[in-house]
């Protein structure tokens, strides 16, 4: 079946791939770092940045769809929907100091970056569980600090963390392109 699918996509090689996917995860990142600046700084702009972020699932499941096929293209879009709406809640209970709340979202957050990895590795043999929920956890962790410090009003470590974010973007898009040329032989 992957086969078939992928026939379908000769013109689409590697280095388009790559291109797709980087683009995708930088997108991930830096909209996820406007949702975080408009929702704490109350911006006029948090309504159009909510759903510009809640984009990026879409276009992923659009371009996996070319290789696995419309179902798992849904999943996936679901599970990174539910990664933005849980990261969201994380965002707006820290807002409100209400570390209960944080420490629940939290654990919703990691659970579902379990999932995420857990269906990526089901999907392609040559993408590990385990990698992908390092991978996973960091951005995760990190997003979190970049929170904690826009809080805390250290704007120069929130940017250097955010630096940071965005590396590790680039190394899950890299991981992700490097899984389906592979697999499927682009």
């Amino acid at each position: 079946m992957f086969e078939v699918i992928v026939n379908r996509w000769t013109n689409y090689d590697g280095m388009h791939l790559s291109n797709d996917l980087r683009k995708l995860w930088e997108q991930h990142v830096f909209w996820t770092r406007l949702f975080i600046v408009s929702t704490l700084a109350e911006l006029s702009d948090l309504d159009v940045t909510t759903d510009r972020l809640l984009r990026n699932p879409t276009d992923f499941a659009n371009i996996l769809e070319k290789f696995y096929g419309r179902q798992n293209a849904d999943i996936f879009r679901n599970l990174l929907e539910e990664h933005l709406t849980t990261a969201a809640s994380v965002v707006n209970s820290a807002k409100q100091q209400n570390t209960e709340a944080v420490e629940h979202y939290s654990r919703l957050w990691y659970h579902n970056a379990d999932q995420i990895a857990a269906f990526l590795a089901g999907i392609n043999p040559l993408w590990s569980e385990a990698e992908w929920r390092n991978l996973l956890y960091d951005h995760l962790r990190m997003t979190t600090d970049e929170v904690l410090a826009r809080l805390a009003g250290d704007h120069a470590r929130e940017v250097a963390i955010f630096d940071m974010i965005e590396e590790q973007a680039l190394d899950m898009a890299d991981v992700m392109t490097a899984g389906i040329v592979k697999q499927f032989e682009l």
